[in-house]
């Protein structure tokens, strides 16, 4: 049987989802902790009150993420992804000029229209129809691509930043004009909604048969909608996704912890040059850990769910001990400690993907093609009410119960993330072998 190959439009689309994942997505959810403890000094605020704009991101993306859905199952995609990207990177270099709290705010809401298109529509559901064989490595590969994107521009951000944390404006210009070059060309020109549209099929899909039997039996195959929300285990879903978009979130306040707490005298509460200087490079190990993670769950979800489950929850847990109790034994030197910190902020990497490359992929399995946009969007809708409370709600526990309990709820929420994600693809796949 003749299948179809790679093409000029099917690497057009996977460069598409890498360069916008890279920059707008890094920037927006990979970076924001560099700036959150300046920026509240500058307004005279507490971090929680900068950190809530990443509330109004993800309250926005609960909002959009039906219509969005919706949207791009009736338009050309070109034109959407191409507004929000020019949303999320012009969001972002706008904060470069604010002086007052509540603009960063409107920020906020323009990057999380622009997010819930990109990162969580765009790329899941331009993949799954351009691409039948390897689909687990390519979501993988791109959405690696805000890991490998935070590790380069966490490190930019931080010598724009300087050891005084002066340079915070800097940070938000260069980084959104990033965003910007590495995503408005590529969905330009680059996106094409359906394989069908330029005469192909999906990477591995059969050639045979005509084009629109091939769409047809593609997009028909599956559950409805209704069928899926009246199945327990969708609500499962919902419930492991929204404690991995938790874990997921943890990082954004990674930097605050090493500004405020490791890279500073605790009984002066002045700055550390020699430490403050490195003040991205956790959060850049992290990245790191989480672009390698994706690929590798990516991978190893095609091949076995279960391995991609210990894996990541084995890695993420040991990751998120060793920054805990590296960073409070640093003392102010850069001794062991500091390394144990930044070696655990790479395996805390690995927990990482499961909200973006795992959750779709599951859903896929579970519910096939036939409604898929439009479930996987209803989906990300509690995932992200619950990302919206645990961006600031995370800044509130350690302000007021110190960071140890931030870091206990963190490792209660891996345990947590393991269970629910065994329950939602298990039980799933026991009641539709049982109605085969």
């Amino acid at each position: 049987m003749q299948t179809q190959k790679m093409t000029a439009r099917h690497w057009g689309i996977l460069a598409t989802c890498v360069f916008c994942t890279f920059g707008c997505a890094a920037v927006a959810f990979s970076t924001p902790g560099l700036c959150y403890r300046p920026v509240a000094q500058y307004l005279g605020v507490e971090v929680f009150n900068v950190s809530f704009y990443m509330t109004i991101v993800y309250l926005f993306e609960v909002i959009f993420s039906p219509i969005i859905g919706k949207l791009m199952e009736k338009f050309d995609n070109r034109i959407i992804c191409t507004i929000a990207a020019v949303f999320t990177s012009c969001g972002y270099m706008a904060m470069s000029q604010y002086t007052e709290l509540w603009q960063w705010y409107v920020s906020g809401a323009l990057i999380g229209i622009g997010e819930i298109t990109l990162l969580w529509l765009m790329v899941a559901g331009l993949l799954n129809r351009w691409f039948k064989k390897k689909l687990g490595l390519v979501i993988g590969v791109s959405y690696a691509m805000t890991g490998a994107g935070g590790a380069v521009l966490n490190i930019v951000g931080q010598f724009l930043l300087g050891p005084d944390l002066a340079g915070w404006r800097d940070v938000y210009l260069v980084l959104g004009l990033i965003a910007f070059v590495l995503s408005v060309p590529f969905t330009l020109f680059a996106i094409r909604t359906k394989p069908e549209d330029c005469g192909l099929r999906a990477y591995g899909a059969s050639l045979e048969g005509t084009e629109e039997e091939a769409a047809a039996a593609n997009e028909n195959s599956g559950l409805t909608a209704k069928q899926a929300f009246k199945s327990w285990y969708f609500y499962a879903l919902i419930f492991a996704g929204c404690m991995a978009n938790i874990g997921g979130i943890f990082p954004q306040h990674f930097t605050t912890f090493y500004q405020g707490f490791v890279a500073t005298d605790p009984a002066t509460m002045e700055a550390i040059a020699e430490l403050m200087i490195m003040s991205g490079t956790l959060e850049a190990c992290t990245m790191i850990g989480m672009a390698g993670g994706k690929v590798l769950i990516g991978a190893l979800e095609s091949k076995s769910i279960q391995l991609a489950l210990v894996v990541g929850c084995v890695g993420g847990f040991c990751g998120l001990l060793a920054i805990w109790q590296g960073g409070m034994h640093v003392g102010g030197v850069a001794g062991l400690p500091l390394y144990i910190m930044f070696g655990g902020g790479l395996f805390y990497g690995l927990i990482y993907p499961f909200v973006t490359t795992l959750l779709p992929y599951i859903t896929r399995l579970l519910f096939g093609n036939k409604d898929y946009d439009q479930i996987y969007s209803i989906i990300l809708v509690p995932v992200n009410l619950v990302g919206a409370f645990a961006a600031s709600g995370l800044a509130l526990i350690y302000q007021n119960a110190g960071w140890d309990a931030f870091f206990i709820v963190g490792l209660v929420s891996i345990v947590i993330i393991y269970a629910g994600f065994n329950l939602a693809y298990y039980g799933g796949k026991k009641v539709y072998l049982e109605q085969m």
